[in-house]
């Protein structure tokens, strides 16, 4: 019975520690560089299509055009992206936009290389919404129907220049850290209860002993 406690005991702390090491791999893992804001800001509403868009990531890209996609596609289906994107600071990514871009929907999808060699991609989108100008009403003469004065409507979702709000984030470390607490409280249970029940035998044996002696 005491060689049984030894190995399990031996099973537990190996399992314990591949959950350790399990642990250790994966927080590099889910580290890599990150989108935390564009302009226009992503599901925000402008007023006018910009001369360009802008991508900013929390660590150093590969500065490489090569190595970086940026598509910036319009409701009708075209890519509106022109020339290829370029980096800044290696943080920030700039993509030019062609000035035919009209009003509507675009989805930018955007695929660069983070710092530590692994690809990252992802996409969100923006709204292009010209603000509404009223006409001029001609004033009404003595022989017409007073005619009455327009209401002015404007739109004012409007996107705000500069750096936006974060856009991404994994929460795989959480989950990696619950699951190693349990497997440590559940290997300490298991041995608490073995050694329990190998002391119970051995006061058996003993008592039995007694009474044979007896």
């Amino acid at each position: 019975m005491a060689r049984t406690l030894r190995r399990t005991v031996v099973a537990l702390t190996a399992l314990l520690l591949g959950a350790s090491v399990s642990l250790a791999v994966a927080a590099p893992a889910a580290a890599h560089d990150q989108l935390v804001s564009t302009f226009p800001i992503a599901d925000s509403t402008v007023d006018a299509s910009p001369a360009e868009i802008t991508l900013t990531f929390n660590a150093a890209l590969n500065p490489d055009p090569a190595s970086m996609v940026i598509e910036v596609i319009g409701s009708d289906g075209e890519n509106y992206a022109e020339d290829p994107p370029s980096a800044q600071d290696d943080v920030f990514v700039m993509q030019h936009l062609a000035d035919t871009a009209p009003n509507g929907l675009f989805t930018v999808r955007w695929k660069v290389v983070s710092s530590d060699g692994h690809p990252i991609s992802g996409e969100y989108s923006y709204t292009v919404a010209a603000t509404i100008t009223p006409t001029a009403t001609a004033e009404p003469t003595a022989s017409e129907t007073p005619t009455p004065e327009p209401t002015t409507s404007s739109n004012n979702d409007t996107g705000a220049a500069g750096h936006g709000e974060p856009t991404g984030g994994g929460a795989l470390l959480p989950t990696l850290a619950a699951v190693t607490g349990a497997l440590i409280l559940g290997g300490a249970v298991i041995v608490i209860l073995m050694v329990a029940r190998e002391r119970r035998r051995r006061d058996r044996l003993e008592q039995e002993m007694q009474d044979d002696g007896e």
